[in-house]
Formats: structure tokens, sequence, C-alpha cells
């Protein structure tokens, strides 16, 4: 190709043409591309005839896929991430519109405006409120969604608030309330088990590459994706009636990752009871609750509250009555009874009792040192000073709660 940014492959996406042209340059000992150079490439790829099929979509998408390669290589020097790869082939795509000039939104209408692609049919789910800041078009298997992202008024955080509910995470139960209540955990997972195993068989037994695998893998795709939304929609409504009634509240800071982490081994020490502890990672996963812990934290700084997060260390072998920490306190899976004063209760609760005690505890001694800096500082200490409008915390609507539709093909 004449021009000296010009992507070596045809049909690649702008993202995959600036990462094999850093690649490159990197083997060459060059200077790292920043974002503006890599804006130039971009410009002059949808001017190159190779590579004129750029200029048949939005400027503005391409360029937010080069601001996130730039971040990418950045966390890499940093030695926070790996090096950037090329996309796999098959992913999902997705395309994000930086300004709310650039997106019209017709909700009497049923309708979005997107450049490039004029007006498309939209299945709205929740009313739009506040200024437009940007726009997410993401497929889902044969489903394709859009996300807008708002700003509303700001909120003042709450100030000297204590936690007034505490959550113990778990697999049998959900949840369990320092006020008694167990949840049920939704199980959509563990639901579809049958189902998923046939589609899973059937996609293994199907020619690579042939068109009947292809349909069977996107029955297994779009199974998958019931499941996700079935668990996702039964957690935003659960985390939103916690947050209406405790505008603070205490949780487990679990390490979902490591609970989950596989017991196999290698061929020089192979793990034992495998089976078991596979079955256990897939029901710690299939009940969400890193997604319900993030759900819980972004809802409730929405209405100027937050998350306490606790180390869960002996929270199920302390006694919430009198403190005393005894392995043998637990009697079963459900039943705790202590040995010192002989308070019994339902496990779970007990440990949500405990849980909220260390999140008062913990907020605290954060509150008092929070005064203790301000006033060796010199800043404001009381309330009222704290809780000026310049002050403020805005608040933010998690993006793909904003506004979620359905767009139809294009």
């Amino acid at each position: 190709m004449d021009s000296p940014y010009a992507c070596p492959v045809s049909r690649l996406s702008d993202s995959s043409c600036a990462c094999s042209q850093r690649t490159s340059a990197s083997s060459r000992a060059e200077k790292f591309a920043s974002y503006v150079d890599m804006a130039k490439w971009l410009t002059s790829w949808r001017n190159a005839p190779e590579t004129a099929w750029l200029s048949e979509g939005p400027v503005h998408p391409q360029q937010q896929v080069l601001r996130r390669l730039e971040e990418a290589y950045k966390r890499f020097f940093a030695k926070t991430g790996g090096f950037p790869k090329f996309k796999p082939y098959g992913l999902d795509p997705g395309i994000r519109f930086p300004d709310p000039k650039q997106f019209s939104i017709d909700a009497a209408n049923g309708r979005i405006k997107l450049p490039k692609l004029g007006w498309i049919r939209m299945r709205q789910s929740k009313e739009v409120t506040g200024a437009l800041r940007n726009l997410t078009l993401t497929r889902e298997g044969d489903k394709w969604f859009v996300s807008i992202q708002t700003r509303g008024a700001e909120v003042a955080p709450a100030l000297d608030l204590q936690p007034t509910l505490g959550i113990d995470l778990g697999v049998a139960a959900f949840a369990a309330t320092s006020g008694g209540t167990l949840i049920e955990p939704l199980g959509a997972l563990k639901a579809q088990q049958v189902r998923l195993r046939r589609y899973q068989r059937a996609v293994s037994r199907k020619v690579k590459g042939s068109c009947n695998r292809k349909k069977a893998t996107k029955r297994l795709a779009n199974l998958h994706r019931r499941i996700a939304r079935q668990r996702n929609g039964w957690l935003h409504k659960l985390s939103t009636n916690l947050v209406a009634q405790h505008p603070v509240i205490a949780i487990e800071a679990l390490q979902v990752r490591n609970m989950s982490t596989s017991a196999r081994g290698d061929a020089a020490a192979p793990g034992r009871n495998v089976k078991a502890k596979a079955g256990l990672n897939r029901s710690i996963l299939d009940q969400g609750w890193s997604e319900f812990r993030r759900q819980l934290e972004y809802k409730a700084a929405a209405v100027g509250g937050s998350v306490v997060a606790v180390p869960p260390a002996f929270t199920s072998q302390r006694c919430s009555a009198c403190s005393h920490t005894d392995a043998g306190n637990r009697k079963s899976q459900s039943l705790f009874s202590c040995l010192a004063c002989g308070h019994a209760e339902n496990a779970d609760v007990n440990a949500a009792k405990n849980i909220l005690a260390l999140g008062c505890a913990q907020f605290k001694a954060e509150h008092r040192a929070a005064g203790h800096a301000a006033t060796a500082h010199g800043g404001a200490v009381s309330p009222a000073q704290r809780a000026s409008a310049a002050q403020a915390a805005p608040a933010k609507w998690e993006p793909a709660e904003a506004t979620m539709g359905e767009l139809a093909h294009a």
C-alpha cells in the first residue's frame, strides 16, 4: 500500500488496524503512538481506497475504540494489564457515541436516530431523565440493545448515617438480612441445566464451520443470554428494594474469584473432590454476588447513601448476642447455638447481625478518622459545612440502566 499508515490487512476494524500498526511499530522499537497519532492513522485509512469501507461508518465510535486501545497500552506499560490483543472473531460487537448531538430519541414513537443508520425502531424499557451524555449500542446473540447515560441533579452524600441493614450472602439462601429475612436464590442457571447440556451436546456434534453448527451455537448463546438476563433483572429488583429502605448497607467483602477457583490442580499435584468443588463454584457464580454488590453500591450512591464492606472472617462463628467466637457455635449449615450464652437462631441471620455490627464500627472509625483529618487541615467538620453544594457528590446512574431498548436489525 502507498500510504505509510495503511493497514496490512484490508478487512480489519479500525482497532485491529491500529493494534496491528502498533505491534509492528513496537517490533521496530519506534515511539509509542498516542491517541492523537492513531486518530491521524484513522483519517488516512478512511481516505485510502484500500480501506475506504471504514468511511461507511460514523467516525466518532471508531475514535472511541482508539481511546480504549490507548488505555489498554497504558495499563500494559503500568504493568496493571496484559499486552493488547486482537479481538477474537465471533464476539458480539459494540459501538459508543460519546456526544449527545450524534443521536436523537423519539420516545413517543418508540424510535431512535443514529448517524448513518437513520431512525430505528426501539422498545424502550425506562424513561430517559436528565441531560443526555452518551450512547452505547451492543449486541447479545441476535438482540441489539442501546444504553444511554444521563446526568441528573446533584445528590448530597448522607452524613453521620450509620448502616441500618447487614446482609450475609450464601448459596442455600441467597442472602440473610439482620432483620431476620431469608431471601431464596433465583437459581437461573440451575433451572436451565438440562436444556443447557442438551444444547451444548448439539453444538459438539455438529461439523465445525457448518451452517448447522452456527445455528446450534446461536441457540446456545441465546439460552445463556436469557439466563443472564433473568439473573440480572432479579438482582436489580432486589437491590432497588433494599436501597429504597436502607440507604447505608453493610455487606461482606467476599473475594468471589478466589472462592470459585478450580480444585483440579495439575499432573504433579492433582486436586481432591474436584467434581464437588466444580458444583460449588457453579452455584457461587450462579448467585451473582459481585453484580449484586455493584448494583447496591451505585444505587446507594445515587440516593446519597453508601455500602460498607466488612471482612467476612468469623462472622459465622461469632455470637451476635455476647460476641463469643467459637467454631462449635455453628451446629449445622442453618443452626447457630452459642456455647457461652445459649443464644440460638438461624446461622445466616446471626452472621448478618454480626456484619451489621462490624459495619457500624467500621463506619464510626472511618468517620472519626475523616473528622480528625479535616480538623488537622482546617477543613469543614460540621455536617452543615460538609453538605455544601460545592462538596456534594453528583448522582450517577449506571449506563446500562438509564435506558435499555431492544433494537430491530438495521
